[in-house]
């Protein structure tokens, strides 16, 4: 009996967490010790203490952006949803929203636009372990301010996926574009290409998919695009460029074993040695505290895009040309 007792007092004493600050304290939040990793034991207190600390580095990638909540109220083995629509009416005060027509439907559809601490605490409240924006912001929702390619491995070995997105950084930089990395915090990475905001989701999307196409020329047996993945193949997902779709932000959590975290990184950093499951909840600060936001000073230069696809199309035409040669 006595060593089943210290059995259970040590796994309560596993489930301990360092103390909540002041404002979580005071705060109206609920079932703070709830588990929500099992096996490391983090709890929903943990998400929020993350957030909290996490949101001057967050909240910029978030500004003005509507966000689709990814509610996982029992934690990362539980039921999960993703919640577009909310009413205005049973939100706090300090929480945005804007309406935007469904073209389904017809009718407006009320997002949540998560512009200050408050409002990301209390998205964490409501079990939002991951943060998902739009690529778009208010005002000019059909209009991203990025191109994104998301690179989702298939159960290929990620020194694969690593070859991959490198090969696809130079080639967008050889269009004249500035491209940016990250872990997704689960298995592959996200490449972002700052851009004006000018041009529409379709145009933007088709030079994704021309960036696609080269790449996997290039490695026609370790990638695919297209409308569906193929399996052992890495697959350029450019379909993410569409309004209404969304990425996990940069330094969102994501409700994966080992509480990951979607890091920034430097192209440097990008080799062999690197693995997304470094970057987590309990290590992330170590490395902002060492060098900051690596993705801030990045952003102030945006991408011409009409540039990029223009030689994008002269490098796939010289391509072909070069496939047809004896």
């Amino acid at each position: 009996m006595r060593r089943r007792r210290r059995k259970s007092r040590a796994g309560k004493a596993r489930r301990r967490r360092a103390p909540r600050s002041s404002s979580l304290r005071e705060g109206r939040f609920t079932h703070l010790d709830k588990v929500f990793w099992p096996k490391e034991g983090f709890t929903k207190g943990d998400v929020l203490s993350y957030y909290e600390r996490a949101a001057s580095v967050i909240l910029p990638y978030l500004k003005n952006r509507p966000m689709v909540l990814n509610r996982h109220p029992n934690g990362i083995r539980g039921a999960s949803f993703f919640q577009k629509n909310v009413d205005p009416r049973h939100l706090p005060p300090f929480v945005e929203t804007v309406p935007i027509r469904a073209k389904s439907t017809g009718r407006s559809v009320h997002y949540v636009v998560c512009n200050s601490k408050r409002t990301l605490l209390y998205l964490a409240n409501l079990g939002c372990i991951e943060i998902h924006p739009w690529l778009s912001r208010v005002g000019r929702l059909d209009k991203p301010d990025f191109l994104v390619i998301d690179l989702d491995p298939n159960g290929t070995a990620f020194a694969q996926v690593i070859e991959v997105a490198r090969a696809t950084g130079k080639l967008i930089a050889a269009a004249g574009g500035r491209s940016l990395v990250k872990t997704s915090g689960k298995s592959g990475l996200h490449l972002y290409v700052p851009i004006r905001g000018s041009h529409r989701f379709e145009e933007v999307r088709a030079v994704a998919k021309l960036i696609s196409r080269i790449v996997n020329r290039r490695f026609p047996r370790i990638t695919s695009f297209g409308h569906r993945p193929q399996a052992k193949r890495i697959y350029f997902d450019y379909a993410r460029n569409s309004i209404g779709q969304t990425l996990a932000a940069p330094y969102s959590l994501r409700a994966y074993p080992g509480a990951t975290v979607s890091t920034p990184l430097e192209w440097r950093e990008i080799t062999k040695s690197v693995r997304p499951e470094r970057y987590r909840m309990r290590t992330i600060f170590r490395r902002l505290d060492r060098n900051g936001d690596v993705w801030r000073a990045r952003l102030r230069k945006s991408s011409n895009l009409a540039r990029m696809e223009r030689r994008l199309n002269r490098i796939w035409e010289e391509m072909r040309r070069s496939a047809l040669r004896p």
